[in-house]
């Protein structure tokens, strides 16, 4: 009789990161055994990164990796997968050439309260999109498509002793003149637009900077019509003996991610090691070329 295939369930090895250590500080098992790899591509316009990560069958997964109902921990794992995703999102929809826009308020115009920021931010989005819509109809195009701004925003809100703080950076395509962009703005004329030049990195830099750790409120807030990344999960193009020798010679990563991502090139990598079983993760990042 014929044997079913062993069915393999992936755990969530991104919240071991507590338990993943630089692969210099242990010694890495023999990774021929236990466990099957996958291998996650999530591709963000130019960016693309690489995750390999060994998943075991679901009643192998030992109780120390069980994540425990934590609330703190899953805060903490929620708010960096978010961060992860909103650096993703800019890298897919935005590139050189389009606007960072700081806004800023005139004293005594500062919103009293979080929910009078977002109102005076939506305001102003409003009047971006009729600004555009009406230059697309002075050129002739159809209703059926006319288009909208593309856009992320954050809102900066704090309140320190009495003192109300707040600010708004904006990324979005660069549809409109920079003076139209600005002129929009009825609050305050201390503002910042500039041209976006993205890096190696493309624009990973800008959106960390926008995802760093506020003092009181903050939220990042984007358009319907932006892309997503693209993400897919297969099994592991590489053998356990290949991926053995990767995690103790780094240099083949570059060699084995070059050779499996035409059309990229290899920006930077990084190995951890597990410290309740050895297994390696290994991930990459990659940019296109132009």
């Amino acid at each position: 009789m014929r044997k079913k295939n062993r069915k393999y369930a992936g755990y969530d090895y991104e919240r071991l990161h507590k338990e993943l250590i630089d692969c210099n500080e242990i010694e890495v098992m023999d990774v021929t055994k236990g466990c099957i790899y996958e291998a996650k591509t999530i591709t963000s316009g130019v960016i693309r990164e690489i995750e390999i990560y060994p998943t075991f069958n679901k009643n192998e997964i030992p109780s120390e990796w069980k994540i425990k109902k934590d609330r703190e921990a899953k805060k903490r794992f929620n708010d960096k997968e978010a961060r992860k995703y909103f650096i993703r999102k800019i890298n897919t929809n935005f590139g050189r050439g389009d606007y960072f826009v700081t806004l800023t308020y005139e004293k005594g115009k500062e919103p009293k309260a979080y929910e009078e920021a977002k109102k005076n931010i939506k305001t102003y989005i409003r009047r971006l999109n009729r600004k555009y819509e009406s230059e697309q109809r002075s050129l002739g195009i159809p209703k059926s498509k006319i288009k909208r701004i593309k856009y992320i925003y954050v809102i900066e809100h704090s309140v320190e002793k009495n003192k109300i703080r707040c600010h708004y950076h904006l990324i979005m395509n660069s549809v409109l003149p920079m003076e139209v962009v600005e002129a929009q703005w009825t609050f305050g004329r201390r503002n910042n637009i500039r041209r976006l030049d993205p890096d190696e990195k493309w624009l990973t830099g800008v959106a960390e900077y926008l995802s760093k750790d506020p003092k009181g409120k903050k939220r990042w807030v984007s358009s319907r019509n932006l892309k997503n990344p693209k993400l897919t999960v297969s099994a592991s193009k590489f053998s356990k003996k290949k991926i053995n020798n990767m995690t103790r010679y780094n240099h083949l990563i570059e060699e084995e991610m070059l050779k499996t991502n035409p059309g990229y090139i290899f920006i930077g990598s990084e190995v951890r090691i597990n410290t309740y079983n050895g297994k390696p993760y290994i991930y990459a990042l990659m940019r296109k070329l132009d």
